[in-house]
C-alpha cells in the first residue's frame, strides 16, 4: 500500500460518513492534511474530530458539489488554508431514484447526474489548474461496479457511474502531459449503511426477500462477502501515492 508524502494535502468529498470518512482517516494516518467536503457540516465535524488525534489538520468546508459557486469556494478555502492540493478524491455521490427507467422523472434523473457527474467535473475544474501548474497531482474518482454490473431499476445511477470511467480516461489525455494522474476506483457492495438501502430496493425490484437479495449480491463476488470500506480507502491511497506514478486513466475494481 502506498504512503503519501508527509504534509501532503488531500481534498475528500463526501467525507462525512461511509467510504468518504474512511478515505479521509486513511489519508490522515498516512501523513496527509485533509480538506473535508460534504453537505452536512455536523457529519464533517465528526470526521474532523477523528483526524485531530492523528496529528494532521482537517479543514471542514460544507459543500454541495453540484453547485459551481460552492465548489469554487471549496477550492479557495483549501488553497487559502494549505497553499496547495496534491490529491482530489471525488467520492460524493447519490443513489438516485429507484424505478424502471420509463417511470423516472427527468428532474430525478438530472439530480443524479448533477451530483455524480457534474459534481466530479466541477471539483476537477477547481483543483486541476494548481496541479497542472506544479506538474504533479492525483485525482481519484470513486465510481461503482453498478456502472458495469447493473442492478434493476437503477438506470440513472448505473449510467452516471459508468460515465465517470469515460471522464477519467479522457482526463488522462489532458493531464498526463502535465504529470497529473486521474483514475477510478469501482467498489462492489460495501459494508455500511448504504448497502442496506441497496438490498431493500433490490428485494422490491425482484419481488424477493431482503435476505435473498443480500445473498444474491454476495454470490456475485468471488470472495463471497461485502467489501470493507477500508479496502476502498486503501485503493484510493495507493492510486494517490508515488507507488502508482505510472497508473493513469485506469478503472480499478475493488469488488
Amino acid at each position: 500500500m502506498g504512503r503519501l508524502r508527509e504534509g501532503s494535502v488531500a481534498v475528500v468529498t463526501g467525507a462525512g460518513r461511509g467510504i468518504g470518512r474512511e478515505i479521509a482517516l486513511t489519508f490522515a494516518k498516512e501523513g496527509s492534511d485533509v480538506v473535508l467536503a460534504a453537505r452536512s457540516e455536523a457529519a464533517l465535524a465528526e470526521t474532523a474530530g477523528m483526524i485531530g488525534p492523528l496529528g494532521r489538520r482537517a479543514l471542514v468546508v460544507p459543500t454541495d458539489i453540484s453547485d459551481a459557486e460552492q465548489v469554487g469556494r471549496l477550492g479557495e478555502r483549501a488553497l487559502a488554508e494549505f497553499g496547495r492540493v496534491d490529491t482530489l478524491v471525488a467520492n460524493s455521490g447519490v443513489g438516485g431514484p429507484v424505478a424502471p427507467m420509463w417511470e423516472i422523472q427527468p428532474d430525478d434523473w438530472d439530480e443524479t447526474f448533477a451530483v455524480n457527474v457534474r459534481g466530479t467535473y466541477l471539483c476537477c475544474r477547481a483543483f486541476l489548474p494548481g496541479m497542472v501548474e506544479r506538474g504533479s497531482g492525483s485525482v481519484v474518482i470513486i465510481g461503482s461496479m453498478t456502472g458495469k454490473r447493473p442492478l434493476p431499476n437503477r438506470t440513472p445511477y448505473s449510467a452516471s457511474k459508468l460515465a465517470l470511467v469515460g471522464l477519467a480516461r479522457s482526463l488522462a489525455l489532458d493531464t498526463g502531459p502535465h504529470g497529473v494522474r486521474g483514475n477510478v476506483v469501482s467498489p462492489g457492495p460495501v459494508e455500511g449503511e448504504r448497502i442496506r438501502w441497496v438490498v431493500e430496493n433490490l428485494a422490491k425490484a425482484k419481488g424477493i426477500t431482503e435476505e435473498e437479495a443480500e445473498a444474491e449480491l454476495v454470490a456475485a463476488a468471488p470472495l463471497g462477502r461485502f467489501v470493507p470500506p477500508g479496502d476502498i480507502a486503501n485503493a484510493a491511497l495507493f492510486l494517490a501515492s508515488d507507488e502508482a506514478v505510472s497508473i493513469i486513466g485506469e478503472d480499478m475494481n475493488v469488488s
